[in-house]
């Protein structure tokens, strides 16, 4: 019997960009069909028809389209979907925004294709990739932010700031103190280079538009992940 091979969407605007990214997921092993998508409409018709196993995803598409749009989309219906965000903007609030959407990782458009690769096999095997170039150090399993490294409880604490919850909030579900959360939330938006919550929330929302969510639907997932290189 035949295991289920991955089906990825890219959603790149730039016609050799996309094409070099497709021929390029094609050597990860468990690679199926590789769908191409050049903006924002394209993408969530081929969402709406068939969701994919994996997006790899632009942040910024055509007509004022966004790649965080498309990861809403599928993120409602299918939190389990990984969704790569592709970006030439490696801003804190670009990758905030990214956060606040659901991505599960993101990378600069200027990393290598090795890097890509790896970053692709280590979110679809459940860790995070957030491969930012010469920036930072690069990393397969540990999420990167400009200027410096979140810790995994920083992680959480930024995770639940983004939605909007308060102090007492986030530390009545990570089972903190108040004044520990407070802290944590200081260090976050210092790393991220915000100077209030509220300068993160506007930076945020500048770059994502809100859009209604449609109803979740259930959806075949392929088991069969990429985990390696083909030789």
């Amino acid at each position: 019997m035949t295991a289920s091979r991955l089906r990825v969407l890219v959603v790149l605007p730039q016609p050799l960009l996309r094409y070099g990214v497709r021929s390029l997921i094609g050597q990860l092993n468990g690679v199926g069909e590789v769908v191409e998508a050049a903006s924002e409409q394209e993408a969530l018709r081929h969402c709406g028809q068939q969701l994919p196993g994996l997006i790899i995803t632009d942040l910024m598409l055509p007509s004022g389209g966004t790649g965080l749009r498309v990861c809403r989309f599928v993120k409602e219906r299918r939190p389990d979907v990984p969704v790569i965000v592709l970006s030439a903007d490696a801003a804190p609030a670009a990758i905030a925004a990214a956060l606040n959407a659901g991505a599960d990782s993101f990378l600069l458009k200027s990393v290598s294709c090795d890097e890509v690769l790896e970053a692709v096999a280590a979110t679809c095997s459940g860790r995070r990739a957030w491969v930012l170039g010469d920036a930072v150090p690069r990393t397969a399993e540990f999420s990167r932010l400009p200027g410096a490294d979140l810790t995994n409880r920083e992680q959480e604490v930024l995770s639940l700031l983004l939605k909007r919850r308060s102090n007492e909030e986030i530390a009545e579900e990570l089972c903190l103190a108040q004044q520990t959360v407070k802290n944590y939330v200081s260090k976050v938006l210092q790393k991220l280079g915000f100077g209030s919550r509220r300068e993160l929330f506007r930076s945020v929302e500048s770059r994502v538009d809100r859009v209604p969510r449609p109803r979740a639907r259930s959806t075949d997932f392929p088991e069969t992940r990429p985990s390696s290189l083909a030789s």
